[in-house]
């Protein structure tokens, strides 16, 4: 426990001293009593009221009064708090067949749209993470519920060159929480990136089953024309990126952007023929128990919501318990006075 304000629990001090006074005035009362009548009739004239039926009430009045100076320096303790532990990436398809105009103005603007009525739709407390993907995958905001700093990272977003549709889904995951130290298919590392078989000892990976639920949402045209590793086909590397999430619990949604038959597009004054490729989405989607969708209602986008769930987990939080002390306070001078009023017949 800490204390914002740590001086003010010299105010403490001042609880032996009221005690101290309470006491001197109570002395003061029973010497003033005797003063007035015979000490063999005393007993008779005054009736006092026991001596248990006095002090308990003041007892609980002086607690309360020690938990009030208590609470004024603010004290701040880690309290457990529900926090909900479902997690969405957004994973956006950056590479140039996005330029191609077959939806107004090009298929990156009608992502950057979708992307962004996503956001809108998505409960305040859900965590969104942003990555763009091209040949490879950029992690852009982890997860997060700041949502003005995923708009900003979304229209940031530029174009560059090819697409791993496998890249997506494998930093996706690893994205998500509790799965950041997860490995990534050896078969997806490059021979001249893989790890050697002597490994430090490093802490043991944790287990799918006690993973919080996690989705990506990928938003592309379905061209997948690169693999995380140049000795596997585009194909093969999104079926063992696939396996990979199905195995880390993790469902894929995904959007397509584009028109049926593809468009012609103009670069470097040549024309070139972007496809659209919707049936690799939809194989995605439906091995990793999630859904394809083409042209997103606000429902199909509250599905994914729906789907993946709110997940409650109760976890040590920071807070500020001021407040529940003062309620304390409260209850314990409430509690003195009735005791004081049902035995004396006067508050205090």
């Amino acid at each position: 426990m800490s204390f914002t304000w740590p001086a003010l629990l010299l105010a403490l001090l001042l609880l032996p001293l009221t005690a101290l006074v309470l006491w001197g005035l109570e002395r003061r009362r029973e010497r003033t009593a005797q003063a007035f009548a015979d000490a063999h009739l005393l007993g008779s004239v005054l009736r006092p009221a026991s001596r248990a039926h006095r002090r308990w009430p003041l007892a609980l009045q002086l607690l309360a009064l020690g938990v009030l100076l208590f609470a004024a320096a603010r004290p701040v303790a880690p309290l457990p708090l529900p926090v909900n532990k479902a997690a969405v990436v957004l994973a956006i398809d950056t590479s140039r067949s996005m330029l191609a105009s077959d939806l107004n103005p090009n298929r990156l603007e009608a992502a950057r749209a979708i992307a962004l009525e996503f956001l809108k739709l998505a409960p305040p407390t859900t965590q969104i993470g942003l990555a763009s993907f091209s040949d490879v995958a950029t992690v852009l905001v982890p997860p997060t519920t700041d949502r003005e700093r995923l708009r900003e990272a979304i229209a940031q977003l530029k174009i560059a060159q090819n697409t791993s549709l496998a890249s997506a889904v494998v930093t996706g995951v690893r994205m998500l929480p509790g799965r950041k130290d997860v490995r990534p298919p050896e078969e997806l590392t490059p021979r001249m990136f893989s790890l050697p078989d002597a490994q430090p000892s490093t802490p043991p990976a944790p287990q799918p089953e006690k993973m919080p639920p996690g989705a990506i949402l990928i938003i592309s045209d379905g061209v997948n024309n690169t693999s995380p590793n140049p000795e596997i086909s585009a194909g093969d590397g999104l079926r063992i990126a696939t396996r990979f999430a199905s195995q880390w619990k993790v469902r894929v949604y995904t959007v397509g952007v584009g028109r049926e038959g593809g468009a012609i597009m103009q670069l470097n004054g040549q024309n070139y023929f972007v496809p659209f490729e919707p049936r690799t989405l939809q194989t995605l989607a439906q091995e990793t128990d999630g859904k394809y969708t083409y042209a997103p209602s606000q429902e199909a986008l509250r599905e994914v919501f729906a789907e993946v769930g709110t997940v409650i987990r109760w976890e040590p939080t920071r807070t500020e318990i001021s407040a529940l002390l003062s309620g304390v306070a409260l209850v314990l001078l409430m509690l003195a006075g009735a005791l004081n009023l049902h035995w004396q017949r006067r508050v205090p």
